[in-house]
């Protein structure tokens, strides 16, 4: 089972305020080939996380693809997922915190997929 990089959500926003936002399309497009090699087909196109650099409703798109992938996701790993696509793009639009936000939320998500598929700490290795 694939286990992806578990992040700490906190410094991922960080990362994007101070590059002006880069590494928040640098994340994007990460988080969407993690998931796609979840779920083992291309839900989510990857190319698109750097066309809504330049295109706002390009991002949108793929945050959109993103969240039905992630509810996928959830599905198949037995994980709650709620989607917030909605919420994101009205915080977006009133204060431009939606982005940091749907980072949070995600990355959360992603690391509780992780934990859970992640053997325990106390599984032996074979290294005597």
């Amino acid at each position: 089972m694939f286990v992806g990089k578990k992040q700490d959500p906190l410094k991922l926003i960080l990362l994007s305020l101070v590059t002006c936002g880069i590494y928040f399309y640098y994340w994007l497009y990460k988080t969407g080939e993690e998931v796609n090699q979840v779920l083992q087909k291309e839900a989510v196109k990857t190319n698109l996380a750097w066309v809504g650099i330049i295109c706002f409703p390009v991002g949108l798109y793929y945050l959109y693809q993103l969240d039905l992938a992630l509810q996928e996701m959830a599905g198949t790993r037995g994980v709650q997922y709620q989607s917030n696509f909605v919420l994101w793009i009205i915080l977006f639009l009133l204060s431009g915190v939606g982005a940091f936000v749907a980072e949070f939320q995600i990355q959360t998500f992603l690391n509780t997929c992780w934990d859970q598929a992640a053997p325990p700490s106390d599984y032996p290795t074979g290294d005597a």
